[in-house]
């Protein structure tokens, strides 16, 4: 949300105090593989990482532009382009607060930065021929700016499509990015805007965020709108042109207290959902685990609550909060206390299979979250950002304090993450979801590094069989699988300390027998030694660890 709309709302707003917190941590620390702050006093937004072409792209929450940054180095990334946002013209210029790369496409969107004038939608380049100089394609204006975009999954398969959403005119909007036309609006069943209306007013409706997805029982696809204090929001798109609220999950003031949904991510199953609040100011915004079993959009549905997760801590520093209040001003110093007022807040999340969860959270970095007891999530692992302070932003643009965004799950096995002061950074998993390999996130049994399983041994989990192979020629790392659902799947394989050492996405399996085999570079840069190895697949809900010998 804009700093302008968030301090305007400051004189309503009752003073709490608490004494200034630690940083607290849980869980194993992650390791950091390489960083880079694009440019001098940068206030970068979101980051989209592609791994597999070695590239990332960083936004800017003022008008400083879009950072293109080569990783094929990862211990070392590299600027390569800046993307111009002074649209307009170099006095009338746009943020880039949010963007979303889907195969070929990148799409950035943007509100005005300068007082008026700058360009308010989205930018949509072809990253295609040339991902570390993308080409721009169109440029779509939508009245009001463009807070967050998404690109529809499909994008390169037969829908064009991008989800605008806006703090502006409060609304998703829906365009076709190959002909520039805006194809439908949806605005919250509640209504949108001051909520009951001024004087009264108690709540306000925009839609801040949505996140795409095909049901993979329905067919249906639904889009998961965080429709701030109107909740989530589940929008039935696929009819682009037609857009239906399908179920919702509602926050109320007056009845369950809940305000501010900023970020909702589903599983792959669907059969949850993740939804996060930005408080910020006088509370700890978390995460709610939703039940969604029943939205597969054949019928109007509401999610139940069954458990929430938020970094430990309490929830802001009073003192500065405060100070900010009650100055009349905004000095550099005072911008700094209300950063600080963030300190324990969530941010924008990332999911991975059904029971693994990335929160980026502010001041406290990015939390692993361990989901698979749903009623009461468990953080397994942590990172805090502290790289870049040198150059990063400073006292010219408010602070030089750690507010990580944004943190995501990459192809390879690594995180990648940014952070609004100190910029890129690329993150290595030490231990996913527990202390060692053998507990694994409690998927095998404490003490198991003592008995070695042979290769060729499996472990039998309802959906799905995985099975070490013998004898593929040229491979380090050779399996079979057998699934009993269609849908994504990825594999992962770990050293006897829970280190990741390769993962690899499978795309969408059919049900059935499967052979996988390929010949990694370790997490850090050398081959596979001979030794135990555990390996993990994922397919949907279902999942199967194995311990083998290569």
């Amino acid at each position: 949300m804009k700093l302008a709309r968030v301090c305007a709302s400051l004189g309503v707003l009752p003073i709490l105090l608490w004494s200034a917190p630690s940083a607290l941590a849980a869980g194993d620390p992650m390791t950091l593989v390489g960083s880079l702050a694009p440019w001098p006093a940068g206030q970068y937004s979101n980051v989209a990482a592609d791994a597999t072409r070695h590239v990332a792209y960083l936004g800017s929450f003022d008008d400083q532009g879009v950072a293109v940054i080569d990783t094929r180095d990862p211990a070392n990334p590299v600027l390569t382009d800046r993307l111009s946002t002074h649209i307009t013209s170099d006095l009338l210029t746009s943020d880039s607060a949010d963007l979303d790369r889907v195969g070929r496409y990148l799409a950035v969107s943007h509100q005005f930065w300068s007082p008026d004038g700058g360009f308010e939608g989205i930018s949509v380049y072809d990253i295609d021929t040339d991902p570390y100089h993308p080409a721009l394609l169109r440029r779509i204006a939508i009245p009001g700016g463009v807070h967050t975009v998404q690109l529809d999954p499909e994008v390169d398969s037969g829908r064009p499509y991008a989800y605008a959403n806006s703090e502006g005119n409060l609304k998703v909007t829906i365009v076709n990015i190959l002909t520039g036309a805006v194809l439908s609006e949806y605005a919250s069943s509640e209504g949108i805007g001051c909520v009951p209306p001024p004087p009264n007013c108690r709540g306000f409706n925009f839609a801040h965020e949505g996140f795409i997805q095909r049901h993979p029982r329905s067919g249906r696809v639904l889009d998961y709108v965080s429709y701030w204090d109107s909740g989530l929001r589940i929008v039935d798109v696929t009819d682009p042109a037609n857009p239906l609220e399908v179920g919702a999950f509602d926050y109320n003031f007056f009845t369950n207290g809940l305000t501010n949904a900023h970020y909702a991510a589903p599983t792959p199953s669907a059969n949850w959902v993740y939804l996060e609040d930005e408080i910020g100011l006088l509370e700890t915004g978390g995460v709610h685990v939703l039940d969604t079993s029943a939205c597969d959009g054949s019928s109007y549905c509401t999610p139940t609550l069954v458990g929430d997760w938020h970094i430990q801590g309490h929830p802001v520093q009073g003192a500065a909060l405060n100070a900010l209040i009650h100055s009349g001003k905004f000095s550099n110093a005072l911008l700094a206390a209300f950063k600080r007022a963030f300190t324990y807040d969530a941010h924008n999340l990332d999911v991975r299979g059904e029971n693994e969860l990335l929160v980026a959270n502010y001041a406290m970095g990015i939390r692993l979250v361990d989901t698979s007891d749903k009623a009461a999530p468990v953080e397994a692992a942590f990172y805090l950002p502290n790289g870049n302070e040198s150059i990063a932003c400073k006292q010219d643009c408010g602070a030089n304090t750690r507010q990580t965004w944004g943190s995501y799950f990459g192809s390879d096995g690594r995180i990648y993450a940014s952070d609004l002061g100190r910029g890129f950074f690329i993150v290595e998993e030490r231990v996913r979801g527990g202390a060692n390999g053998a507990a694994l996130a409690g998927r095998l049994p404490a003490g198991g590094h003592g008995a070695e399983t042979r290769a060729g041994a499996d472990e039998n989990v309802a959906g799905v069989r995985l099975r070490a192979a013998l004898g593929v020629s040229g491979a380090n790392f050779a399996f079979s699988l057998t699934t009993t659902h269609e849908g994504p799947a990825r594999i992962a394989v770990y050293d006897i300390q829970g280190r990741l050492v390769s993962a690899k996405d499978l795309g969408s399996l059919r049900a059935g027998e499967h052979s996988v085999s390929w010949t990694p570079r370790a997490a850090e840069g050398r081959s596979p030694s001979r030794g135990i190895y555990f390996a993990r697949v994922e397919s949907g809900a279902d999942a199967a660890t194995i311990k083998f010998l290569k």
